[in-house]
Protein backbone atom coordinates (compact mmCIF):
# COMPACT_ATOMS: atom_id res chain seq x y z
CA UNK A 1 0.00 0.00 0.00
CA UNK A 2 1.57 3.10 -0.93
CA UNK A 3 0.65 6.50 1.00
CA UNK A 4 0.72 9.75 -1.22
CA UNK A 5 1.82 13.21 1.25
CA UNK A 6 -0.18 15.98 -0.67
CA UNK A 7 2.48 18.87 -0.59
CA UNK A 8 -0.20 22.23 0.45
CA UNK A 9 -0.37 24.53 -2.54
CA UNK A 10 1.43 27.88 -1.80
CA UNK A 11 -0.03 31.32 -2.08
CA UNK A 12 1.27 31.92 -5.56
CA UNK A 13 0.31 28.56 -7.36
CA UNK A 14 -3.26 29.03 -5.38
CA UNK A 15 -3.71 32.64 -7.07
CA UNK A 16 -2.74 31.49 -10.09
CA UNK A 17 -5.15 28.56 -10.30
CA UNK A 18 -7.90 31.33 -9.15
CA UNK A 19 -7.41 34.00 -11.89
CA UNK A 20 -6.45 30.96 -14.45
CA UNK A 21 -10.09 29.76 -14.10
CA UNK A 22 -11.40 33.67 -13.89
CA UNK A 23 -9.87 34.56 -17.02
CA UNK A 24 -10.80 31.31 -18.83
CA UNK A 25 -14.15 32.62 -18.04
CA UNK A 26 -14.19 36.45 -18.40
CA UNK A 27 -11.54 36.96 -20.91
CA UNK A 28 -10.35 40.79 -20.51
CA UNK A 29 -12.97 41.62 -18.34
CA UNK A 30 -12.93 43.33 -14.57
CA UNK A 31 -14.67 39.96 -13.60
CA UNK A 32 -11.90 38.09 -14.24
CA UNK A 33 -10.33 40.15 -11.49
CA UNK A 34 -12.60 39.55 -8.94
CA UNK A 35 -14.69 42.44 -9.64
CA UNK A 36 -18.67 42.73 -9.50
CA UNK A 37 -18.33 45.43 -12.72
CA UNK A 38 -16.44 48.42 -14.03
CA UNK A 39 -18.10 50.91 -11.62
CA UNK A 40 -16.63 49.47 -8.21
CA UNK A 41 -13.43 48.44 -9.96
CA UNK A 42 -12.83 52.36 -11.04
CA UNK A 43 -14.34 53.40 -7.26
CA UNK A 44 -11.38 51.09 -6.03
CA UNK A 45 -8.24 52.70 -8.11
CA UNK A 46 -9.86 56.36 -6.89
CA UNK A 47 -8.68 55.36 -3.52
CA UNK A 48 -5.43 54.73 -4.90
CA UNK A 49 -4.83 57.67 -6.84
CA UNK A 50 -5.41 59.83 -3.92
CA UNK A 51 -1.98 58.48 -3.23
CA UNK A 52 -0.48 60.91 -5.53
CA UNK A 53 -3.47 63.58 -6.17
CA UNK A 54 -0.29 66.15 -5.08
CA UNK A 55 1.76 65.61 -8.01
CA UNK A 56 2.06 68.08 -11.14
CA UNK A 57 5.15 66.62 -12.92
CA UNK A 58 5.99 63.61 -13.91
CA UNK A 59 6.02 60.42 -11.43
CA UNK A 60 6.27 56.82 -11.17
CA UNK A 61 3.89 54.06 -10.62
CA UNK A 62 4.09 50.51 -9.93
CA UNK A 63 1.31 47.95 -9.82
CA UNK A 64 2.01 44.40 -7.72
CA UNK A 65 -1.09 42.18 -9.66
CA UNK A 66 -1.16 44.30 -12.71
CA UNK A 67 -3.60 41.74 -14.39
CA UNK A 68 -4.93 43.31 -17.41
CA UNK A 69 -3.47 46.78 -16.84
CA UNK A 70 -6.83 47.90 -16.37
CA UNK A 71 -5.44 50.59 -13.21
CA UNK A 72 -2.75 51.76 -16.29
CA UNK A 73 -5.53 52.70 -18.53
CA UNK A 74 -7.08 55.05 -15.84
CA UNK A 75 -3.67 56.57 -15.14
CA UNK A 76 -3.46 57.01 -19.29
CA UNK A 77 -6.48 59.27 -19.18
CA UNK A 78 -6.33 60.98 -15.76
CA UNK A 79 -2.68 61.26 -15.02
CA UNK A 80 -0.75 60.98 -18.81
CA UNK A 81 2.26 62.35 -17.09
CA UNK A 82 2.03 58.96 -15.18
CA UNK A 83 4.92 56.47 -15.75
CA UNK A 84 3.32 53.00 -15.39
CA UNK A 85 4.74 49.31 -14.87
CA UNK A 86 4.01 46.56 -13.27
CA UNK A 87 4.51 43.05 -11.45
CA UNK A 88 2.18 39.66 -11.69
CA UNK A 89 2.86 36.29 -11.12
CA UNK A 90 0.35 35.07 -13.88
CA UNK A 91 2.23 35.22 -17.20
CA UNK A 92 -0.97 35.82 -19.21
CA UNK A 93 -1.67 38.94 -17.15
CA UNK A 94 1.71 40.10 -17.90
CA UNK A 95 2.21 38.56 -21.54
CA UNK A 96 -1.38 40.89 -22.17
CA UNK A 97 -0.17 43.96 -20.21
CA UNK A 98 3.41 44.19 -22.03
CA UNK A 99 1.07 43.53 -25.66
CA UNK A 100 -1.55 46.77 -24.10
CA UNK A 101 1.64 48.83 -23.09
CA UNK A 102 4.34 48.25 -25.47
CA UNK A 103 6.55 51.29 -24.04
CA UNK A 104 5.89 50.09 -20.70
CA UNK A 105 7.67 47.56 -18.57
CA UNK A 106 5.86 44.44 -16.77
CA UNK A 107 7.86 41.97 -15.17
CA UNK A 108 6.59 37.95 -14.22
CA UNK A 109 7.61 37.56 -10.76
CA UNK A 110 6.98 37.86 -6.77
CA UNK A 111 8.07 40.40 -4.88
CA UNK A 112 7.70 38.47 -1.71
CA UNK A 113 10.27 35.89 -2.51
CA UNK A 114 13.04 38.18 -3.94
CA UNK A 115 12.94 42.06 -3.48
CA UNK A 116 13.88 43.69 -6.76
CA UNK A 117 16.27 46.10 -7.24
CA UNK A 118 14.37 48.39 -9.21
CA UNK A 119 12.52 51.53 -7.25
CA UNK A 120 9.12 53.64 -8.40
CA UNK A 121 7.70 56.85 -6.65
CA UNK A 122 4.69 55.04 -5.31
CA UNK A 123 3.79 51.15 -5.32
CA UNK A 124 -0.14 50.28 -5.71
CA UNK A 125 -2.14 47.08 -4.59
CA UNK A 126 -5.83 46.72 -5.91
CA UNK A 127 -8.09 43.95 -4.65
CA UNK A 128 -5.97 41.34 -4.21
CA UNK A 129 -5.87 40.58 -0.07
CA UNK A 130 -8.95 40.18 -0.61
CA UNK A 131 -9.23 36.86 -1.71
CA UNK A 132 -7.33 34.13 0.33
CA UNK A 133 -8.54 31.14 -2.05
CA UNK A 134 -7.32 28.34 0.01
CA UNK A 135 -5.03 29.74 2.54
CA UNK A 136 -5.33 29.50 6.11
CA UNK A 137 -6.01 32.60 7.50
CA UNK A 138 -3.20 33.46 9.90
CA UNK A 139 -0.93 32.83 6.71
CA UNK A 140 -2.90 34.82 5.06
CA UNK A 141 -2.10 37.34 7.26
CA UNK A 142 1.71 36.59 7.10
CA UNK A 143 1.88 37.16 2.97
CA UNK A 144 -0.54 40.93 3.70
CA UNK A 145 2.50 42.11 5.73
CA UNK A 146 5.33 40.70 4.01
CA UNK A 147 3.84 42.04 0.43
CA UNK A 148 3.23 45.21 2.05
CA UNK A 149 6.93 45.23 3.56
CA UNK A 150 8.11 43.88 0.33
CA UNK A 151 5.71 47.23 -1.55
CA UNK A 152 7.28 49.75 0.89
CA UNK A 153 10.97 48.72 0.13
CA UNK A 154 10.49 49.47 -3.59
CA UNK A 155 8.54 52.97 -3.21
CA UNK A 156 10.62 56.30 -3.13
CA UNK A 157 7.34 58.34 -1.94
CA UNK A 158 4.70 55.90 -0.91
CA UNK A 159 2.14 52.36 -0.82
CA UNK A 160 -1.36 52.81 -1.42
CA UNK A 161 -3.44 48.94 -1.19
CA UNK A 162 -7.20 48.22 -0.48
CA UNK A 163 -8.85 45.89 1.61
CA UNK A 164 -12.04 44.78 3.25
CA UNK A 165 -12.91 46.47 6.16
CA UNK A 166 -14.45 44.45 9.60
CA UNK A 167 -17.14 47.17 9.48
CA UNK A 168 -19.92 45.73 7.25
CA UNK A 169 -23.32 45.76 7.87
CA UNK A 170 -25.30 42.41 9.25
CA UNK A 171 -25.30 39.94 6.43
CA UNK A 172 -22.91 41.46 4.30
CA UNK A 173 -19.57 39.54 4.61
CA UNK A 174 -19.08 36.03 3.02
CA UNK A 175 -16.50 33.60 4.56
CA UNK A 176 -14.50 32.99 1.32
CA UNK A 177 -13.19 36.44 1.41
CA UNK A 178 -10.67 38.11 3.56
CA UNK A 179 -11.85 41.22 6.12
CA UNK A 180 -8.49 43.33 7.06
CA UNK A 181 -8.49 44.17 11.15
CA UNK A 182 -8.08 47.94 10.53
CA UNK A 183 -6.64 48.15 14.09
CA UNK A 184 -4.17 44.79 13.24
CA UNK A 185 -2.89 46.59 10.35
CA UNK A 186 -2.35 50.14 11.85
CA UNK A 187 -0.04 48.37 14.37
CA UNK A 188 1.78 46.92 11.62
CA UNK A 189 2.07 49.61 9.68
CA UNK A 190 3.23 52.02 12.31
CA UNK A 191 5.43 50.15 14.13
CA UNK A 192 7.46 48.79 11.05
CA UNK A 193 6.79 50.78 7.83
CA UNK A 194 5.66 54.64 8.42
CA UNK A 195 3.51 56.44 10.96
CA UNK A 196 2.68 58.55 8.22
CA UNK A 197 -1.04 56.94 6.72
CA UNK A 198 -4.20 57.09 5.86
CA UNK A 199 -7.06 55.14 6.31
CA UNK A 200 -9.53 56.00 3.63
CA UNK A 201 -13.39 54.28 3.96
CA UNK A 202 -15.60 57.27 2.40
CA UNK A 203 -16.77 55.66 -0.48
CA UNK A 204 -19.61 53.40 -0.80
CA UNK A 205 -18.14 49.28 -0.99
CA UNK A 206 -17.31 48.18 2.69
CA UNK A 207 -13.87 48.49 1.35
CA UNK A 208 -11.06 51.17 2.32
CA UNK A 209 -7.38 51.76 1.08
CA UNK A 210 -4.39 52.40 3.09
CA UNK A 211 -2.14 54.75 1.84
CA UNK A 212 1.29 54.65 3.77
CA UNK A 213 4.01 57.59 2.52
CA UNK A 214 7.69 57.61 3.45
CA UNK A 215 9.05 60.06 6.13
CA UNK A 216 11.38 61.60 4.14
CA UNK A 217 8.88 62.19 1.48
CA UNK A 218 6.61 63.97 3.90
CA UNK A 219 9.64 66.33 5.28
CA UNK A 220 9.64 67.59 1.34
CA UNK A 221 5.42 68.41 2.06
CA UNK A 222 6.57 70.38 5.17
CA UNK A 223 9.59 71.84 4.97
CA UNK A 224 9.24 74.61 7.25
CA UNK A 225 11.01 74.78 10.58
CA UNK A 226 8.34 74.22 12.85
CA UNK A 227 8.13 70.93 11.37
CA UNK A 228 11.37 70.45 12.11
CA UNK A 229 11.00 68.33 15.48
CA UNK A 230 8.68 65.52 13.86
CA UNK A 231 11.33 64.49 11.72
CA UNK A 232 14.21 64.00 13.92
CA UNK A 233 15.23 60.60 13.64
CA UNK A 234 14.80 58.30 16.09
Amino acid sequence: MSITNAQPMSISDDQRRMYGELYQCHGDDPKALFHNDQESQYERFELLTRCFSRETGAFSVHEIGCALGHFGDLLRERFPQAVFSGSDIYEPFVAKCREHFPHCEFFLRDITEELPADRYDYVVLCGLFNIPGNIPREAWQRFVFSMLSAMYAMARKGIGATFLTTYYDPGRNRDDLYYQDEKRLMDFAVRNLSRHFELDACGPLYEYALRLYRPEYVRTLYPQDAFTKYFKKR
